[in-house]
């Protein structure tokens, strides 16, 4: 009995492994890029370079200094960190289930979860922060209806602390989690499960050896992301947090509008960059980035 060979994979186009110096000597390709590259410069190196040469450029090192010696300035990057980790961990408890239960969905029903995902993601920030005001306040709905079923004789202090902080951001960050995580997981060969669930493995074993590790680039992806999203964020902990919860963007803003200290200011900023930088090295040096943009790992 003959063996049919393997198909044939139509060849590469000619010349489509030239690197991109290669491509970009190219005039036309040169032309195509000008805009992108021109808005990059204007919107992004220009002050990024502005930024850092204005923190040198008075008192040198002083403001760096200033910063990472001061007990103030540390508790708010130690404040900042413990934040953002916690609203990347809870996401991820929040997120996985759901980007999970998108990908076994049947067509018609994962749509329509998808809207119910993305819908939220379009409202503003400052819409979704006063609305957990309004939940989480002294007077609000969760606190009536705790005193309401008898759970409590008074209001609980759910507002302006910790916990109200990291359920706004949980909240505004939780679609994008989903989403990264669907982006991947709807990738994974469904027939591994198969075969592992035919070869004797019950479905919890199967999810844990099969499907939890090849679905683990996407939740690397959705850290990288929820935790330099997180760093940067100042309505909601402006609005839902006390003193205690001033995050580094906050303290930025004060430092720039109410003492005037751009150098100051500049050196904060600078800082936030080399920590959200080094992030994306680390990432690119395990995980590779594209994993995170959507393309297939070699």
């Amino acid at each position: 009995m003959s063996v049919n060979p393997l198909p044939a994979y139509p060849a590469r186009p000619a010349g489509w492994t030239r690197s991109l110096s290669e491509q970009g000597r190219n005039p036309l390709g040169l032309l195509l890029l000008a805009p992108m590259l021109l808005w990059i410069a204007v919107f992004f190196v220009f002050p990024t370079a502005w930024m850092i040469w204005q923190s040198f450029a008075e008192r040198g090192l002083q403001p760096y200094a200033a910063i990472l010696t001061s007990p103030i300035y540390l508790k708010v990057l130690m404040t900042t960190l413990k934040i953002c980790v916690i609203t990347t961990i809870g996401c991820l408890i929040l997120g996985y289930p759901v980007a999970y239960v998108l990908t076994i969905a049947k067509p018609r029903t994962r749509a329509i979860l998808l809207i119910l995902v993305v819908l939220p993601y379009w409202l503003d920030f400052i819409v979704r922060s006063y609305s957990w005001m309004i939940l989480l306040g002294r007077h609000g709905l969760i606190n009536q209806l705790i005193m309401g079923i008898g759970l409590s004789q008074s209001s609980l202090p759910l507002l302006y602390n910790l916990f109200s902080v990291s359920i706004g951001m949980i909240q505004i960050l939780l679609p994008l989690t989903i989403l990264t995580l669907f982006s991947t997981m709807i990738r994974i060969d469904r027939r591994l499960i198969d075969a592992a669930t035919i070869h004797g493995a019950s479905p919890w074993r199967a999810f844990l050896t099969v499907f939890l590790p090849l679905s683990l680039p996407g939740v690397y992806a959705a850290c990288l992301l929820l935790f330099v999203s997180a760093l940067g964020f100042y309505v909601t902990p402006a609005l839902l947090g006390g003193p205690e919860q001033t995050m580094i963007s906050q303290t930025i803003m004060v430092i720039a509008s109410d003492l005037l200290d751009w150098p100051l200011a500049s050196a904060a900023g600078v800082l936030l960059l080399i920590v959200t930088t080094s992030l994306l090295l680390v990432y690119s040096r395990f995980f590779r980035l594209d994993r995170m943009l959507g393309g297939m790992a070699r």
